[in-house]
């Protein structure tokens, strides 16, 4: 009973998202019990935004996901965040490389540093701890960590094959490839 409600929530996040998520089928076919403690962790550490703007806190969720994926990942990440209220332009210039909002790109940066453990990490964090405190760096953290679990479990399921253009809005985004390198 329990497996066929996670199958149907899946299936209303893939419906939504426009996202295959066959590796979220398997999830649950292989474990509910496993499953379920993938989605606590998502849940309870990625949607916890606490004191922190909105912007960075969502520009280093996609940061973090466009280290480890190529594509779907970062859709959905953008997705949520353009749902969230987050500026398309501002999205597909941090995505193209380019300079945008001042906010929204120390969250970006900070997202990439901390998932390639940068030397840039401490000057990035202490700016994010002066500008919002701590509590805000914690969900900006947390955010950008859990992100990078969904690319990571594809991969580990043998599903993180296929790689897409990003669309933000109405517009398809060329990534800029050097950001996914540290």
């Amino acid at each position: 009973m329990l497996k066929g409600f996670l199958h149907r929530y899946i299936r209303g996040f893939e419906k939504h998202h426009s996202y295959d998520a066959s590796y979220m089928h398997e999830m649950a076919d292989i474990s509910v019990s496993g499953f379920n403690r993938f989605a606590i962790v998502q849940m309870a550490g990625g949607q916890w935004q606490a004191d922190a703007p909105r912007d960075p806190f969502h520009a280093a969720g996609i940061a973090a996901v466009l280290v480890e994926d190529c594509g779907p990942c970062v859709q959905i990440a953008t997705d949520i965040a353009v749902e969230a209220g987050m500026p398309p332009a501002t999205i597909a210039a941090l995505l193209a490389g380019t300079p945008t909002d001042s906010d929204a790109q120390l969250g970006f940066d900070y997202g990439r540093a901390l998932m390639h453990g940068s030397e840039r990490l401490d000057d990035l964090r202490e700016a994010i701890e002066r500008k919002w405190g701590k509590k805000a760096l914690l969900a900006i953290s947390m955010h950008a960590m859990t992100g990078r679990n969904f690319p990571v479990i594809k991969r580990a399921l043998g599903h993180a094959k296929a790689c897409q253009r990003v669309r933000v809005g109405k517009e398809d985004v060329v990534v800029n490839q050097m950001l996914k390198a540290a």
